[in-house]
């Protein structure tokens, strides 16, 4: 019996170890930008069963493309930029300036960007893949869902009763998901947001 409970006690010990050390391979700590710049973005969402909220002024661009390659001088970038980070694969940053002028800015160097999502209960930052997850009925009709909502289907599994719609670069992903689960063609619809990637050991 001992022996049960000494084991018990150094499995909790050690996941709780693999833990920390898999939050620090994400190289994230929650700092008050962060969760400043989620509050004040409004906007709220359920991606995989975690409550998101999306960080204005968040983006997250892959590692080796140059933030300096952008029009902007790099001293420009450095005095609107607030945070900075990384998750799996990604750069992480955190700018003051508003939605629409980083947007703009990033489109017309040809920098391909993601939004980030901050998630209150584990204190990460997740990446908006730009993916709308939905789960359907048999009475599902991919293609009208394409064409009723100007989106492309990427996968579709009817086995699992569940396809992914990529949107186009001009939409919101938020109204869009929100008129899906209104629109009652869908069971549910979600956006995808990737939390947790693998760190090589």
């Amino acid at each position: 019996m001992k022996f049960l409970f000494g084991l018990t006690l150094s499995l909790v010990a050690l996941s709780a170890c693999a833990a920390n050390d898999f939050k620090k391979g994400l190289d994230i700590e929650t700092n008050p930008i962060v969760a400043q710049k989620a509050q004040e973005s409004g906007i709220s969402f359920v991606s995989n069963s975690d409550q998101y909220q999306l960080i204005l002024g968040g983006r997250a661009i892959k590692e080796g493309i140059s933030l300096s390659a952008m029009s902007a001088s790099q001293n420009e970038q450095q005095s609107n930029l607030l945070w900075e980070g990384a998750n799996g694969a990604f750069e992480l940053s955190i700018s003051s300036q508003n939605l629409a002028q980083r947007s703009a800015q990033l489109s017309s160097s040809g920098v391909d960007y993601n939004q980030i999502a901050y998630n209150p209960r584990t204190g990460g930052i997740g990446i908006v893949t730009g993916q709308i997850i939905v789960t359907y009925t048999d009475s599902f009709n991919s293609t009208l869902i394409s064409e009723s909502f100007g989106i492309q289907l990427s996968q579709d599994f009817p086995h699992l009763r569940t396809a992914f719609y990529n949107i186009n670069v001009w939409q919101d992903i938020f109204l869009i998901t929100n008129s899906l689960n209104q629109s009652g063609l869908v069971s549910n619809a979600e956006v995808e947001v990737i939390e947790n990637f693998a760190v090589p050991m």
